[in-house]
C-alpha cells in the first residue's frame, strides 16, 4: 500500500525541529558564568537600570533598605568588596566556581583586594536574572604547627614542664608542647569585616581593621577588647598579648629522651645578668634550682630535640 503523504510529513517533521532549535538559540541565556564576569569586570551592577532589569524583586528590596545615603538608591557596594580604598586600581574576576541549584561562589579583586561573594542566579523570559548576592566570610586561623606529637624527630618547641618532669632514671621529660601562633601574611592582608580570627585560641569576628606602627589592630587592639597582630619574618604576623608575648596554642604532652650530652642553657634573675651553660651534672643544676625557677614556661623556654632526642633546653629571660 502507498503511502502518498509520509515524505510531506517527515519533512514538516524535520523542519519544526530545525524551527525549535533555532528559537532556543535566539532565546537562550547566556552563559551564567560569562554573565557574572561581565556584570563585575565592566562595573554594570553601578548602573541602576541594570540591577532593575537583571535584579529579582526581593533583591532590589534588599539593595535598596541597605542603601545608607540620603535619598533612593541601591547598595551597589554588595557585588564587590566594600573597601573605601585600596593599594591599586586593579578590578578583575579571578575565579567562578558553580556550587549548584544556581549559585556561584566568584573571588574578584577589587582596587587591589582579593574578596569573595556567592551569588544566585536563575532565567526568565531567556534573561539571567541575579537572585540573590551574599558575603562569604573567612575564618583566619593560626598556621599548622607541622609538629608530630608522636613523632619528635628534628625540630624546636615552645615547652611546659617542671623540674619533677625529668625522669632521670629512665632518661627522659614529659613535657606540654605548644606551638606560637603565626598567621600567614598574604591572608593577613586579605582580611576584611565580617571575617573571623582565631586568636588565643578563641574565635573573634571583625569588626574594625586597623593598620598602627608596622602591626595590626583588630577590633580597636588589645585595649578595646580586640587583638594585635605584628610583622614576623618569614612571611608571618605573629599575634600578641597584654604583656607584649605571642600567643601559643596548646598541642599536647610528649614523652622524649635526654640525649647523654644534652645542654641547658638557662637565663639570670635579670635581663644583664650572664646565661649558665650546663653541659654537664644536668641533674644536680635542676634540682638545685630555686622553687621560683623550677618551672618552665612555653613563653621562655624552647627544646630543640635532634633524632628523636633532646639535644638542648634552652630558657631566654622575660619581663
Amino acid at each position: 500500500m502507498n503511502c502518498p503523504h509520509r515524505p510531506s510529513t517527515v519533512g514538516q517533521t524535520i523542519t519544526t525541529i530545525i524551527i525549535c532549535v533555532l528559537l532556543a538559540a535566539c532565546t537562550q541565556c547566556p552563559d551564567d558564568k560569562e554573565f557574572i564576569r561581565d556584570m563585575y569586570e565592566k562595573s554594570l551592577y553601578e548602573d541602576y537600570s541594570f540591577l532593575e532589569k537583571y535584579c529579582s524583586k526581593s533583591l532590589l528590596a534588599k539593595l535598596s533598605e541597605e542603601y545608607d545615603y540620603e535619598g533612593e538608591g541601591y547598595a551597589v557596594w554588595k557585588f564587590r568588596s566594600g573597601a573605601q580604598d585600596g593599594p591599586s586600581k586593579e578590578h578583575v574576576m579571578t575565579s567562578i566556581e558553580d556550587e549548584g541549584n544556581g549559585w556561584f561562589r566568584y573571588t574578584a579583586i577589587d582596587m587591589g583586594i582579593a574578596f569573595t561573594k556567592r551569588i544566585k542566579i536563575s532565567h526568565k523570559d531567556g534573561r539571567n536574572m541575579i537572585e540573590d548576592v551574599v558575603d562569604v566570610y573567612k575564618k583566619i586561623a593560626p598556621l599548622p604547627s607541622g609538629i608530630d606529637l608522636n613523632n619528635l624527630q628534628d625540630c624546636t618547641v615552645p615547652a611546659v614542664f617542671t623540674s619533677d618532669n625529668f625522669n632521670w632514671m629512665g632518661g627522659n621529660l614529659t613535657m606540654t608542647v605548644y606551638s606560637q601562633d603565626l598567621y600567614d601574611a598574604v591572608e593577613v592582608s586579605q582580611m576584611q569585616v565580617g571575617d573571623t580570627i582565631i586568636y588565643d585560641g578563641k574565635p573573634m569576628v571583625i569588626n574594625t581593621i586597623a593598620e598602627e606602627q608596622g602591626g595590626i589592630n583588630i577590633n580597636g587592639g588589645l585595649d578595646e577588647g580586640g587583638c594585635c597582630l605584628a610583622g614576623n619574618e618569614g612571611g608571618t604576623y605573629v599575634a600578641r598579648n597584654r604583656d607584649d608575648h605571642a600567643t601559643y596554642t596548646k598541642l599536647g604532652k610528649a614523652e622524649v629522651a635526654l640525649a647523654e650530652n644534652f645542654v641547658i642553657i638557662d637565663c639570670g634573675d635579670f635581663p644583664d645578668e650572664p646565661y649558665d651553660t650546663i653541659r654537664t651534672g644536668q641533674k644536680l643544676y635542676i634540682e638545685s634550682m630555686k622553687d621560683y625557677k623550677k618551672d618552665f614556661f612555653e613563653l621562655n623556654t624552647r627544646v630543640t630535640i635532634e633524632n628523636g632526642m633532646i639535644t638542648e633546653i634552652k630558657r631566654h629571660w622575660i619581663p
